[in-house]
């Protein structure tokens, strides 16, 4: 009897054992292992953050939060265990890049991103390159985390059989705790995300922050209805710079820091120290440009007319000139919230392009000159390059001053920020207002000379633009006037007395508008302080967003301006040689 076809049967039923897949537990605790380094590693906040809520006994925000690092444990878990490589791939892009873009923003700055730190990084995206070289440092811990985020997820392994068919079913659950912070972070108006998983919160934080922009309306800037007037007006120069702090510009004769302004100190009212809007270019130009009201802040940047709108109406021709340009690539050569209905009022716009960093603010001299040779009276609005960073391309290497400079230093240390920093002030201030004022014709106008915000120079953390709990020595910026008339020189003298540690970018627009020719009966029923009066309000600067994308509450910071905001490192840096 053939008993072949039994055993064959027999044989292949015992083989098919080995013909299943089987589940790899050695891959699966590898996976999982680097899943849990790599989540503790970069959430350093978490266990303080449950510590904070149990002390101060908010179960009610304690248990949603621990349910999130729930949800999103498991949901991590289940993107690494997906039986397909190209299942697990989409999953692997999104938590690496998120990994590695909190653990550059915490490296850069010290702090955690919030939504608010996102819209300021949206909106000031031109300036990445030189960012990216200034906190280079950070690069190396970012790439590690993402490849080791990437690696957690991508590397092969997983459940076989049954419960692969179980973890695909499940394929969802990555998404929700994106979902959820996202959600979290909209209901709060923009805060919430304290201590979240960094492998989803910075693009939860993206992803609402870009669905707020495209879904808010734009609100309708009104149009100038007061009546100027008749009288002969003088042109009117505002110089915004960049990053200069009150602090590290000197009056005193035959200092080394800044010598030749000190020698134009007669020419200036000073306003000695004075808080800035913001803590950030886009946000301080915008409320400058935009005659912002400290009394209602978001209704006054999103409808008041524009300082341009009101100097037209007033019969001044309108400049503006940006010495920053050359970082712009958008068509518009436009930043700092401009669009294009603002920039319709513009008669001439120049952008400063295909010059080197350190040229382009004796470019604006120049051409600040030459538009005040003509017919008039003329508005100017200037954003200087100032001190912008990298500091070491902001003035000539010839003329440094102070070393070791941060491209000498063998370190990245506030030693080295400081002394470059302060040969960027020396040419772009010093040796800049000794050109304006050299060459430049100044009868019948008045100049506005102040600065969007300051800088300190912890290599740990961001040198401006902090939303949370930001350093008060970001806001301190110089506030200097100079006026060919006798009398407005009078009244500025007065107010800088009655304003003394008090003075305010707030404080620009209302006076910039009497000097328009604008009835103080219009300017006070919008404003309530001026450069020229005593002010109710204790000095204070705000951070983050001011259009009430998330909320109509402002995060104002209060500061001392009787006091010096000067880094430790500077008080006692000298000269390496000889200044100019």
């Amino acid at each position: 009897m053939n008993q072949s076809g039994p055993i064959r049967q027999s044989l292949r039923s015992d083989l098919s054992v080995f013909a299943q897949p089987k589940t790899s537990w050695r891959a699966i605790s590898l996976k999982l292992a680097l899943v849990a380094a790599i989540v503790a590693a970069t959430n350093p906040g978490v266990l303080q953050r449950v510590d904070l809520l149990l002390d101060n006994g908010r179960f009610g925000t304690l248990l949603p939060y621990i349910a999130i690092w729930g949800l999103t444990l498991l949901a991590i878990a289940v993107a690494a265990l997906l039986p397909k490589w190209w299942m697990r791939a989409p999953w692997a892009l999104v938590l690496a890049a998120s990994t590695a873009a909190s653990v550059f923003y915490y490296k850069a700055s010290g702090s955690e991103m919030n939504v608010f730190d996102v819209l300021t990084l949206w909106n000031a995206r031109h300036e990445a390159g030189r960012a990216s070289e200034l906190y280079l440092t950070a690069f190396p811990w970012a790439i590690g985390a993402f490849l080791v985020m990437a690696a957690a997820i991508l590397l092969p392994g997983g459940f076989a059989g049954k419960a692969a068919t179980y973890v695909k079913r499940a394929s969802f659950l990555p998404l929700l705790p994106m979902l959820a912070i996202g959600g979290i972070v909209y209901m709060k108006d923009g805060g919430g995300s304290q201590a979240m998983p960094q492998q989803y919160t910075p693009a939860a934080l993206a992803s609402i922050a870009a669905a707020k922009v495209m879904t808010q309306g734009v609100p309708e800037r009104g149009e100038v209805t007061w009546t100027p007037g008749p009288a002969p007006k003088q042109n009117i120069v505002i110089l915004m710079d960049e990053s200069i702090g009150a602090d590290y510009i000197d009056f005193t004769p035959g200092n080394s820091f800044t010598p030749k302004l000190a020698d134009l100190a007669p020419k200036f009212v000073n306003y000695g120290r004075a808080a800035s809007g913001g803590n950030c270019s886009n946000y301080s130009n915008a409320l400058l440009r935009m005659a912002a009201s400290r009394k209602d802040v978001v209704q006054s940047v999103n409808t008041s007319p524009t300082l341009w709108q009101f100097a037209k109406k007033a019969g001044f021709r309108t400049v503006f000139i940006d010495a920053q340009a050359g970082n712009i690539s958008n068509p518009g050569l436009m930043q700092n919230f401009m669009t294009v209905k603002e920039k319709e009022a513009i008669d001439e716009f120049h952008a400063i392009r295909g010059v080197e960093a350190y040229e382009a603010d004796m470019k604006l001299a120049e051409i600040v000159a030459e538009e005040l040779k003509e017919q008039g009276p003329v508005f100017i609005y200037a954003n200087k390059n100032g001190a912008h960073f990298l500091y070491d391309d902001a003035y000539p290497k010839t003329a440094a001053v102070f070393k070791p400079m941060m491209s000498e230093s063998e370190s990245d240390t506030s030693a080295s920020r400081l002394a470059s920093y302060r040969n960027a002030i020396h040419w772009s201030v010093n040796e800049f207002m000794a050109k304006l004022f050299a060459s430049t014709d100044l009868t019948n106008t008045t100049l506005v000379y102040t600065s969007d915000h300051a800088q300190i120079f912890d290599p740990e953390r961001l040198t401006h633009c902090i939303v949370d709990n930001p350093d008060a020595a970001m806001a301190v910026v110089p506030l200097l006037v100079a006026t060919s008339d006798a009398a407005r020189r009078a009244e500025l003298e007065s107010g800088a007395k009655l304003l003394a540690n008090k003075a305010s970018h707030f404080q620009i627009a209302p006076t910039v508008l009497a000097w328009m020719g604008y009835a103080q009966s219009d300017i006070k029923s919008r404003y309530d302080e001026s450069l020229t009066e005593a002010s109710t309000h204790d000095p204070a600067f705000t951070s983050g967003d001011v259009f009430g994308l998330f909320s109509s509450d402002i995060l104002w910071w209060p500061l001392d301006l009787g006091k010096s905001h000067l880094d430790p490192a500077a008080q006692t840096m000298t000269p390496a040689k000889s200044s100019s």
